[in-house]
């Protein structure tokens, strides 16, 4: 940072910025914020002791089982600190298992259990009515081209790391 012979001095009065519901970066993020908030909201009162993330990994995990924690916390977007937290309370609950990689000690390769797929079936329906909340709010039409549209900015995204790739990461299969 340029060191400069004025002292720093706070911006007290509002700075003209684009207005939030036009920037597609803030509504974005609202749009998961409120989802977060509505998906963990129902699940409270279904009475689940399951947070928005736990739905994640159990619904990953039904997916893609044995994958290792990793690539759980790539997929739900977390970081790893907090993945290792997640699947050590997780599995003290019984929802899911851990078992030794084949090949690979340092790594741990982790499964659903009957508990826990009883989970991610109540909280489908949790899913389902926060779903369905969205959907009421627009026509099948808009709901169509948004999901277009969506795809679109992810495509647009992806080209753009694909010209710039991370470094690669290796896939730990259990």
């Amino acid at each position: 940072m340029a060191r400069t012979d004025k002292p720093l001095r706070p911006i007290r009065e509002p700075v003209p910025l684009a207005e939030p519901g036009a920037d597609l970066g803030m509504a974005l993020r609202q749009l998961m914020q409120t989802f977060r908030q509505s998906m963990d909201a129902g699940l409270r009162a279904r009475g689940l002791d399951l947070s928005f993330a736990h739905g994640m990994v159990l619904r990953t995990l039904a997916r893609e089982p044995g994958i290792s924690g990793a690539q759980l916390a790539r997929r739900t977007t977390v970081t790893a600190q907090s993945m290792n937290g997640l699947l050590r309370s997780m599995e003290s609950t019984q929802l899911i298992v851990r078992e030794r990689h084949a090949e690979n000690r340092r790594t741990d390769c982790w499964y659903l259990t009957n508990v826990g797929l009883k989970q991610v079936e109540q909280a489908g329906e949790v899913v389902d009515e926060v779903m369905s909340r969205i959907r009421a709010s627009i026509t099948r039409a808009d709901g169509t081209r948004l999901v277009e549209l969506l795809h679109k900015c992810a495509e647009a995204l992806s080209d753009a790391s694909e010209k710039n790739p991370p470094r690669p990461q290796r896939r730990v299969a259990c």
